[in-house]
């Protein structure tokens, strides 16, 4: 089938696309000047970029749009520089007042103008006008507005990012809201010194107004303490924003850097764990989030300025002051008695509820096979038993919760009795006014409530703080070479593949799957790649995909040890049809462009009609717009499905094309479609192919008969499967 005009005009038709994608087309044909009719946010991506020196690729721009943006506003804007390596800061100022040395600059002025300032010099300054989408010079001096400031974040060539600090990660990140915490510091500062103005207002009133009948002087008092509640609750108000602030951006730095540092570990790190494990292990993070949005943040902030109100205790009560310091003494001695057994208690249930969670995954994924094999009563049986571990173990975590809870009330109860008792005793002594009496029993039930909350709180503190350990350990694990780290510039690949005694095992107590594996294979040769189950084919195509490292041997594409190269450019150079079909969550044309995003529509189609599917794709309401992944892709039919992956690895012409099991769930079209392009690669492409298929095995130039991790025979497709075939008589 060939590709017609009618198809690429249908795929074209710029306004069915979301901007993110109308944005990327611009990127991939250079129409740069096309940005400013999608967004003036995005007519400033370029002038940005070039003014800050950036040099990189197309690819690592499209990579940062946002997923299905239908709009570009300035967030957008800073969160792609900031993909690219490159942090904001606003400041709010004047042209006039913009040092140069601080240049470029976006700068967002109160008329409503967008500018990319690029140079300053006297009166006159050059800047890029995203509204009218030039480059200017003029006299903007008097525009007052916002200016955003470039941090380039770029690792020098000297440090690598891990290197740039001794210090843990989280407290790098936590160095970046220095400003925020000290305002937050600065506002509570102030919340507890009009906090001390109630009681003192109360003493007054009982010692000297209702004392002295001295009426007059109350409108007086009720207007000062009016003035100091509405300052308390504008101070509460801003400091709840700030907190929120905090908490937001603490949670979406935090969860963009686990998941970018998740998807740059090598895969031997990540695929021997369970989903279930690791989804638990990102959802722990969450629990920093709720610290600071829930109250133990602000129980934290005020605890350091209840020593204002104990000094306050000691001016009007004298020795009751020492109550609360007791107090302390008793709440620290009782945590540190009792937590230890309740943190074991919570480990228990965590992996009680972690358990009954893994059947109920389980059951999902499995349901139909279980009501296959008519096992519904003896899983049911088996979850009942998961569910009562958990609800035993939380039960217990719960009594022990609740005895902590009443222990931590009837201390702050008899702090309260013990305070009114001595105070009582003082008044009759003449030692304290009645209205010192009753200002002090305020001020402790201020000093013992931050007190019994920390110590509530402190299940939610070790928790975090397990969290915070776990996050450190996880930033400090090697990632996968990147970019920006030292290896061989990758030259154009011919597509030579040297296996030299390579011996490779998954894990330390497995067996090896690959055993002195050692052949050539040559450019642009095809080379089949057969054998039984287990007996190292399928890792042989990732070896060379660069998802493993041998541990022995020497492995290399065109002469060149695939050590010494960068992993994620390696892969850029190879297409890898892998044996289980995937489909990710977006459009179908964007999971063909997974690996190739700088694909031209042109390009994208003529995948599409190589792989067989284009009718199949034209025939759907959406097209190549039509959304898959999550439970979408169940629906789609296993031939089509396979069909899109074939597209995406053919949609790369790369020197090196892996393919394992391809014809996996092919109908007979789709097949036939696969096998006509084989041929047409030959002499073109180095393939790969792992397969058990007689029908695609003489395809290939060579073939290559794994047995048990070892190269058994390499020869022609016709002595290969006479090998198979005698090796299971």
């Amino acid at each position: 089938m060939s590709v017609t005009a009618e198809d690429i005009k249908k795929l074209a038709d710029e306004k069915r696309l979301p901007l993110s994608e109308r944005l990327a087309n611009a990127i991939r044909n250079s129409a740069f000047n096309k940005a400013a009719e999608i967004s003036p946010y995005a007519a400033c991506i370029m002038p940005i970029l070039s003014e800050l020196g950036w040099r990189s690729y197309k690819r690592e721009l499209i990579e940062a749009i946002p997923h299905f943006a239908n709009h570009l506003d300035l967030v957008d804007l800073r969160n792609m520089l900031v993909t690219l390596g490159y942090e904001s800061d606003e400041k709010k100022t004047s042209v006039e007042k913009l040092n140069s040395s601080l240049l470029p600059c976006l700068f967002e002025s109160k008329s409503g103008g967008i500018y990319v300032i690029t140079k300053k010099s006297g009166n006159e300054v050059t800047y890029f006008d995203a509204h009218e989408n030039d480059y200017r010079t003029g006299d903007l001096l008097n525009e007052k507005g916002t200016a955003y400031l470039f941090t380039d974040m770029h690792p020098t060539h000297a440090m690598t990012g891990q290197e740039q600090s001794a210090d843990q990660w989280f407290v790098q990140i936590l160095k970046r809201f220095r400003k925020l915490v000290k305002h937050l510091v600065a506002m509570t500062f102030m919340l507890n010194i009009i906090a001390m103005f109630v009681p003192l207002f109360i003493m007054v009133v009982y010692d000297n107004v209702i004392g002295a009948r001295s009426t007059h002087t109350i409108p007086f008092l009720m207007v000062g303490i009016g003035i100091a509640l509405c300052c308390e609750l504008i101070f509460r108000l801003v400091r709840s924003k700030t907190l929120g602030l905090l908490a937001g951006r603490l949670d979406y730095i935090i969860g963009v850097e686990t998941f970018k540092k998740i998807l740059s570990l090598p895969p031997a790190l990540t695929e021997r764990s369970t989903v279930i494990s690791q989804l638990s292990r990102l959802r722990q993070f969450e629990s920093i989030r709720d610290f600071f949005t829930g109250p133990s943040a602000t129980l934290f902030l005020e605890l350091p300025f209840v020593l204002l109100f104990i000094g306050l205790l000691f001016l009007l009560g004298g020795s009751i002051a020492y109550i609360p310091i007791v107090m302390i003494a008793i709440y620290t001695l009782f945590g540190w008695l009792w937590f230890p057994s309740l943190n074991k208690k919570l480990v228990h249930a965590g992996h009680a509820r972690s358990a009954r969670q893994r059947m109920l995954m389980e059951t999902f994924s499995g349901l139909r096979e279980l009501k296959a094999l008519g096992a519904e009563g003896a899983w049911l049986e088996l979850y009942r038993e998961a569910s009562g571990e958990a609800m035993t173990r939380t039960f217990k975590t719960s009594t022990s919760h609740a005895l902590i809870n009443s222990v931590a009330q009837s201390l702050m109860t008899i702090a309260g009795v013990s305070v009114l008792t001595l105070g009582t005793l003082k008044v009759m002594n003449g030692d304290m006014t009645i209205g010192a009496l009753i200002a002090v029993m305020a001020l402790i039930w201020r000093v013992l409530s931050p007190l019994q909350g920390v110590c509530l709180a402190m299940l939610q503190i070790d928790q975090i703080s397990q969290s915070i350990k776990q996050l450190n350990q996880l930033m400090r694990v090697p990632s996968e070479r990147n970019s920006y780290k030292a290896g061989l510039i990758m030259p154009k690949i011919s597509g030579k593949v040297t296996f030299d005694r390579v011996t490779f095992r998954y894990g330390q107590n497995e067996d090896p799957a690959l055993i002195g594996a050692s052949f050539d294979i040559n450019p642009g040769e095809f080379v089949a790649i057969v054998g039984g189950n287990g007996s190292g084919k399928s890792t042989v195509l990732k070896l060379v995909a660069g998802m493993y490292r041998a541990q022995a041997g020497m492995l290399s594409i065109d002469d060149t040890d695939v050590r010494q190269m960068n992993a994620t450019d390696l892969r850029r150079v190879i297409a890898y049809m892998p044996q289980k079909a995937s489909l990710f969550y977006g459009t179908i044309g964007q999971n063909i462009r997974l690996n190739q995003p700088l694909a031209t529509d042109k390009e994208l189609i003529k995948a599409a009609d190589q792989a067989g599917i284009l009718s199949a794709l034209n025939k759907l309401p959406k097209g190549f717009e039509t959304l898959v992944g999550d439970h979408t892709t169940s629906r789609l039919p296993s031939g089509l499905v396979n069909g899109i992956c074939l597209a995406r690895s053919y949609i790369r012409q790369a020197p090196i094309f892996l393919m394992d099991e391809p014809g996996t769930s092919l109908d007979k079209i789709t097949d036939q479609n696969l096998m006509d392009h084989l041929e047409k690669m030959r002499g073109k492409q180095t393939v790969l192919m792992v397969s058990h298929r007689p029908s695609h095995i003489r395809l290939a130039d060579r073939a290559i008969v794994m047995v048990n991790g070892m190269v058994a025979h390499v020869g022609t497709p016709g002595e290969a499967i006479k090998y198979l075939t005698e090796m299971q008589r």
